[in-house]
């Protein structure tokens, strides 16, 4: 039920160290806050992920909560890996040759709307320690 949560323990690296990623075969998903918007396969992870890229552009815009996480590979496992993973995640960047204004307006709202969420729980969970604390 959350296997889709592993992809977050994979490697990643955020927009400003896409030159780190490894010389090697391998599929990698777009991710922001827990939300994977895209799923992609390179025969060179590096190579692939030059400011010439496709997606680049609106990976950019994720910072700082966009990561590109990534799972190395052999070359004949790419395509077979890619595709269970695009049908079992359905990502919303996937299948679109652009992403719109609105889908970019949607995910601003649902990434800040997450943030603020955290913050929220944060703030409760110190003031309930905080009242915990005072009430001894």
């Amino acid at each position: 039920m959350l296997e889709w949560l592993r992809i977050f323990w994979l490697p990643s690296k955020p927009v400003k160290k896409l030159k780190e990623l490894p010389q090697n075969a391998g599929v990698y998903y777009i991710t922001a806050l827990w939300i994977v918007l895209y799923v992609g396969k390179a025969k060179n992870l590096r190579s692939r992920w030059k400011p010439s890229h496709h997606r680049y552009q609106q990976f950019k815009l994720l910072h700082p909560f966009g990561r590109l996480h990534y799972k190395v590979l052999s070359i004949n496992q790419l395509d077979s890996y890619e595709k269970s993973e695009i049908l079992r995640l359905r990502p919303r960047w996937n299948g679109t040759a652009r992403v719109t204004f609105w889908d970019l307006l949607r995910l601003f709202l649902v990434v800040w709307g997450r943030v603020i969420i955290y913050v929220l729980l944060l703030l409760l969970a110190i003031a309930a320690l905080i009242y915990l604390l005072l009430q001894s």
